[in-house]
């Protein structure tokens, strides 16, 4: 199982693939620390650096769909900081689409589309608990991707990002204090 596994690995060396790896690993920690806000705008900062980091992975990673996608997430979650006008999500909607048409090859590419027209109707919710409902399910898109392209720090990072909102979520919402 483990040869398996490694067959998919490059050597070890700073290349871009390790250099993709610790830079969504640092984008992990910001995700973790968004969750764990209260104040949507906080959250959305949090998320805006995680995305500028995690779009650059998937360059180092040849992943250009993904990029695109988490490129427009990045300029989306900083408009949405002051904004939470639903009409916006139309115009990043339509972003995403132009996106996708120009850098979508495979099949793949359309679940990163997808998880990313999720992530545009979640960033314009007016609430947190809302905000993090529909993030919950653009993330869960988002590890199937990152499984089908294979990045195990993206599959990681996806993974701890949905547990850190869902534990926030239960922080939040679900706990009686």
């Amino acid at each position: 199982m483990l040869e398996i596994i490694t067959q998919h690995l490059p050597p070890f060396a700073w290349n871009a693939f390790w250099i993709s790896q610790i830079l969504v690993f640092v984008a992990m920690i910001t995700d973790i620390i968004s969750w764990q806000c209260k104040k949507r705008e906080i959250i959305l900062v949090w998320l805006a650096i995680s995305t500028l980091l995690i779009g650059t992975h998937f360059i180092l990673l040849e992943a250009y769909v993904g990029a695109v996608m988490i490129y427009i997430a990045t300029i989306r979650f900083i408009t949405s900081i002051f904004s939470t006008n639903p009409r916006l999500v139309w115009l990043y909607h339509l972003l995403v689409l132009v996106g996708g048409f120009f850098t979508i090859k495979s099949g793949m590419g359309i679940i990163a589309l997808v998880a990313n027209l999720v992530f545009n109707y979640a960033s314009f919710r007016p609430t947190d608990k809302r905000l993090r409902q529909w993030m919950m399910l653009g993330t869960s898109i988002w590890i199937v991707y990152n499984i089908l392209i294979f990045t195990p720090m993206g599959i990681f990072i996806e993974t701890v990002f949905l547990l850190s909102n869902v534990v926030g979520y239960y922080r939040y919402y679900i706990r009686k204090t």
